[in-house]
């Protein structure tokens, strides 16, 4: 959800910072006060196209940021996707300049608009006269038959996406060994490389142990004199004793005196021990020192063998491992391509197997979707009708297609606004109010489903008053027990249903037009839905009964609450 918004110099906003909250959040104020503003602004940063219009009048530059949570594994996965750091929170800004030009950052670091629009996609629906996402995306409408009832289809629709992978793997396997119109050059470059690294007869960790041997060798005059210097100290007597010699010494005394006491014998034990050690790193000393001889024939030979390695590594690989990878992949490539008839017929058998599977799949999905559908119709069909489109006829089509990434069908969904009117598409026939009050409809029967937290509808008051005003604003609430969804209107029966109230004026200073938003408490939202029922002049009849819708709207969020809660724990 959004969590923060900051504006500056955006259209009538000089400067604004604005927290927001889950829930449901009306924004008001008079016609032509600024309010879709604030839509704007969210709808902006998030990549929404805009000209230079829209920097305050007088600026050199307009500057909007908005901080979400993210609520999801869904936005969480998104970021991941497109390898973006983040927490609890991600922070999007856009800055637009008076040539034209805009800069977007995600997190602080400068992105994409395209980046941007992903990651919106999964955080927000904006909902309005020109802009209904999800309606507008038909590749959005099987994805909200499936998830209507969810507990058949899955399965199925799982089977099909790893068929529906394989195929793709199989049209892949099959356009490269097609695909290569010269093959008997290719065919002639994979054994060069074939051979190249065959003939080198590479072995996992020679490479490591060649290092060793030529750092040995190449120090060998040195280790020698140490080694030979380390061997002596310990074990040759010369004018004086030997280490050993003097260990064994003390072992010899200590073992008169030990059974005197246990701390004698455990110390002549230890000593026992060390001296035993050095006897055993003596001899190893003695044996290194003879192994180890400067041989320049050697070196050189291994210095040889270390450079063929990082030759074939710097052609086909970082390690040996991986050089031999390539050598399998390759051998794998010329194989299908000196057998490429036998191959592709196997593979086009493959492919006939699977595309019959998926048809079958498909068949399953599209008998589902079908039943889905005509469940879904009837939950919206009983939404329209409580928000004031009793009138408007809501129809699924689901159409059998050629196979696409989730199953053999198509779908559209149609409306008949008015008595005798045929159906048709949905987004060419509403008019951007029915259009967001449709959408309501719709999103009132996702509540439980629907992963996107922010919702926002603008002008879906418009041509309703009273009653039909009041369901409204109960819909809109109880998307808003899930969601966090915003509002604006000059409706009071909507307004009332409010959790925060935003009231944005307009001001002049100084031959300047300033907007404003401001978070009001009860109070003033009393006195504010009052002006909405009564005009200017605030009358103690419309105070009243303005608490009175309000007093009446928070009963019945209550009892919106209790059941959402209850279908949550069924």
């Amino acid at each position: 959800m959004i969590l923060q918004l900051s504006i500056k110099n955006f259209a009538l906003i000089e400067n604004a910072e604005i927290d927001f909250h889950k829930g449901f959040n009306v924004l008001y104020g008079e016609t032509g006060s600024g309010k879709s503003i604030l839509i704007d602004a969210i709808d902006y940063v998030l990549g929404g196209k805009f000209n230079k219009d829209i920097i305050r009048t007088g600026e050199s530059k307009a500057y909007v940021e908005a901080v979400f949570t993210i609520d999801n594994e869904i936005v969480a996965g998104v970021l991941e996707e497109l390898e973006i750091e983040h927490d609890d929170t991600i922070c999007f800004s856009r800055e637009m300049f008076t040539n034209g030009k805009s800069i977007i950052k995600i997190n602080g670091k400068t992105s994409t608009i395209s980046f941007v629009r992903k990651i919106a996609e999964k955080l927000i629906d904006i909902h309005g006269q020109h802009q209904n996402q999800l309606l507008f995306d038909r590749d959005n409408y099987i994805p909200m038959v499936d998830s209507y009832d969810s507990s058949k289809i899955g399965p199925i629709l799982n089977e099909y996406h790893t068929y529906y992978e394989k195929l793709k793997e199989t049209r892949e396997r099959i356009s490269t060994i097609v695909g290569n119109e010269d093959n008997d050059k290719l065919l002639a470059f994979i054994k060069f490389q074939i051979d190249e690294i065959d003939k080198a007869k590479l072995r996992v960790g020679e490479e490591e142990e060649l290092n060793d041997k030529f750092k040995i060798l190449s120090n060998a005059e040195k280790i020698n004199r140490i080694v030979g210097n380390s061997y002596s100290v310990l074990s040759e007597a010369g004018d004086n004793s030997s280490v050993i010699d003097n260990i064994y010494s003390i072992n010899r005394e200590l073992s008169s005196i030990e059974g005197y006491s246990e701390k004698i014998a455990k110390i002549n034990e230890n000593i026992l021990n060390i001296y035993y050690s050095l006897q055993e790193i003596s001899s190893d000393l003695r044996v290194l020192s003879e192994d180890i001889v400067y041989d320049e024939a050697e070196l050189e030979t291994i210095n040889d063998r270390l450079y063929k390695i990082a030759n074939l590594k710097k052609k086909y690989g970082d390690s040996v491992e991986e050089v031999l990878t390539y050598k399998e992949k390759i051998e794998k490539q010329y194989n299908e391509i000196t057998n490429a008839e036998k191959i592709v017929e196997e593979l086009k058998r493959e492919e006939k197997e699977i595309i019959d599977k998926l048809n079958l799949l498909g068949d399953e999905l599209h008998k589902l979707r079908v039943e889905n559908s005509g469940k879904l119709e009837e939950d919206i069909h009983s939404n329209l009708k409580y928000i004031g489109l009793e009138k408007c006829k809501f129809k699924i089509d689901i159409i059998k297609e050629e196979i696409r990434h989730n199953g053999t069908d198509i779908c559209e969904f149609l409306v008949s606004t008015n008595p005798g009117e045929p159906f048709k598409v949905m987004t060419k026939v509403a008019s951007g109010g029915e259009l967001s009050r449709i959408m309501l409809a719709i999103k009132a029967v996702f509540v439980d489903k629907d992963n996107v937290p922010t919702v926002v509808f603008d002008e879906i008051d418009t041509g309703i008053s009273g009653r039909i005003a009041h369901c409204v604003g109960e819909k809109m609430y109880e998307i808003a027990v899930k969601h966090q969804v915003f509002c604006i209107t000059h409706l009071p029966q909507i307004a009332c249903f409010s959790d925060y109230h935003y009231l944005v004026k307009k001001s002049f200073k100084d031959e300047k037009t300033y907007s404003s938003v401001t978070n009001i408490g009860d109070n003033e939202k009393i006195a504010e839905i009052a002006k909405m029922l009564g005009g200017s002049e605030v009358l103690n009849s419309s105070l009243d009964n303005a608490k009175s819708m309000i007093d009446f709207a928070n009963s019945r969020k209550i009892i919106m609450k209790n059941n959402f809660i209850k279908r949550t724990d069924e």
